[in-house]
């Protein structure tokens, strides 16, 4: 598995230098505290070449073996990994989220993931933002020329060529557990400006 997240790191980097990669995060320049960053599965694959590294930074993977490999793959761009999912011990994942949080780490997490279904926002995040008083940030990937590939996440694969751009939306607080349903469509609705 080691050999095989090599040669994916050595072929994104590769194939991240054919494109115009470009990260807008003014929404939270200013913001230094811990951020849970929200994005959806599709638009991961670019994601580990466009990210802040003045800001540390945790993503939440399976411990599925693709999440394992998608580990050791973004450990190579300088990532690291807090370890749980939605469908695999939820409370335990939480607690260590929260953890990181208190510990000055911000989030990276798909909620529409490990296994979807696509751009359906799953509850933990808002739970997260809510018990760490700490904001959901949106991330809307944008892409000038793409391919979606047939997996259940219709993942966006970027032409050779094109311009990549990752934009940080405005700081979202959950301040009760009354506004879930609400902080969820509206997350939903930007998050959905992907493509």
């Amino acid at each position: 598995m080691k050999l095989k997240a090599y040669l994916i790191y050595l072929l994104l980097k590769f194939y991240g230098k054919l494109c115009k990669i470009e990260l807008d995060n003014s929404s939270i320049k200013n913001y230094t505290k811990p951020v849970i960053f929200a994005f959806w599965h599709e638009v991961i694959l670019f994601t580990p070449l466009a990210y802040d590294r003045k800001r540390p930074l945790k993503i939440l993977q399976s411990t599925h073996r693709d999440g394992v490999l998608a580990s050791m793959v973004i450990s190579k761009f300088g990532l690291q990994t807090v370890w749980g999912s939605s469908n695999r011990e939820p409370i335990k994942a939480l607690k260590s989220m929260i953890n990181e949080i208190k510990s000055g780490y911000s989030i990276g997490i798909t909620p529409d993931g490990p296994k979807g279904p696509p751009r359906k926002l799953k509850k933990g995040i808002l739970e997260l933002a809510y018990l760490t008083k700490s904001p959901i940030v949106p991330v809307v990937g944008k892409f000038s020329n793409y391919i979606r590939i047939n997996s259940w996440d219709r993942m966006i694969i970027p032409k050779p060529f094109s311009k990549v751009k990752f934009i940080t939306k405005e700081p979202i607080f959950v301040r009760s557990k009354k506004e879930f349903d609400e902080k969820a469509k509206l997350i939903e609705g930007i998050l959905n400006e992907s493509g």
